[in-house]
């Protein structure tokens, strides 16, 4: 081709900026100099395509998705064209046929069919639908609130450079405000590979600003064993009061919800000290000034005094208390 020329205006879609393109050249002999434009406009393709899912009779196939099986519709084709899993899941019992002209006038013949439903229950709705979308039309916002969801969605159906855009998505949104939220989330992804990936990313940012990630407010709504993992990481740079104080509050979040809970006959009353008891392991109490142990940890009642007094002895006299013998986090 003996000459290319490239533009980019702009339109306006449906209230959203929307970028096209023309390509003009000239053709080479023999053909002559013919001037051709190629016009191009994905944007409005990827907005077509994503009408799709809520135009459920363009569909010809439902996934019923999460515990409430909510339906979530696609087209196969698509889908099949752009996961090898997909293909596999949706076509693997479908017979080939040798041309399309054998198969026009059954296609003609046969009557519409409900769209296959499939159910999908590992994946929250919000995440299926954001992998449904990318996979229609190219597209997907990113968001922190279902990242560890989509990362194993895209991992499992195979979708390569969607999973390693929500991988590099971390150190983009990771932050105070989005770090408790994103493990929260993770516990119901935990038994996926891609899962560790991401858990390590996030861990090295709570290493980094354990100060402050154990102070806040959306530390309570994370579970028991997330907490267990942070406060035990020798890599996390916070103090032994500081680990004791998030522990507390978060054991005093815990306590209140079970108060507020109705009790069965056969169970026994919850107490602070027995929420507060599965992380004592995870504290080095002898490592808290005496002043603060006697003033903060014993007036808490949350702590036994044996452990307490263990810690004052240590401190008084190290080589009188063999704390090895009490605790892991004495051996430390």
């Amino acid at each position: 081709m003996s000459e290319i020329t490239e533009s980019y205006p702009s339109c306006d879609v449906d209230n959203e900026e929307s970028t096209y393109s023309y390509q003009t050249y000239k053709t080479e002999p023999p053909v002559g100099e013919e001037i051709l434009t190629k016009f191009e406009n994905r944007s409005a393709l990827a907005q077509d395509l994503n009408l799709l899912s809520g135009l459920p009779e363009l569909c010809d196939i439902i996934f019923l998705v999460g515990e409430d099986k909510q339906p979530v519709c696609a087209v196969r084709a698509i889908l099949a064209a752009r996961s090898r899993v997909f293909r596999k899941q949706l076509y693997s019992h479908v017979p080939r046929r040798c041309s399309l002209k054998d198969a026009a006038p059954r296609s003609i013949k046969s009557k519409s069919k409900p769209p296959n439903t499939i159910v999908v229950p590992e994946f929250e709705p919000s995440v299926f639908k954001q992998l449904i979308e990318y996979l229609h039309t190219g597209v997907c916002t990113l968001q922190p609130r279902t990242l560890f969801g989509l990362v194993n969605a895209a991992d499992h159906y195979d979708v390569e450079e969607l999973k390693q855009a929500c991988i590099n998505f971390v150190g983009q949104s990771i932050s105070t405000d989005t770090v408790c939220h994103m493990l929260s989330n993770a516990d119901r992804y935990i038994q996926y590979k891609s899962t560790k990936v991401l858990i390590q990313k996030v861990m090295e940012f709570i290493d980094r600003n354990g100060d402050e990630v154990l102070s806040l407010p959306s530390f309570s709504i994370l579970p028991k064993h997330v907490v267990q993992l942070i406060i035990s990481r020798e890599s996390l740079a916070v103090s032994e009061v500081n680990k004791f104080v998030a522990v507390y509050n978060w054991s005093k979040s815990q306590y209140e919800k079970e108060r507020c809970l109705p009790l069965n006959c056969d169970e026994k009353v919850v107490k602070l000290s027995d929420i507060v008891e599965g992380f004592l392991d995870y504290i080095q109490f002898h490592k808290i000034p005496i002043h603060y142990l006697m003033n903060e940890v014993r007036q808490s009642g949350a702590v036994p005094d044996t452990i307490i007094m263990m810690a004052v002895a240590y401190q008084m006299d190290p080589a009188s208390i063999d704390v090895s013998k009490f605790s892991r986090s004495y051996s430390h």
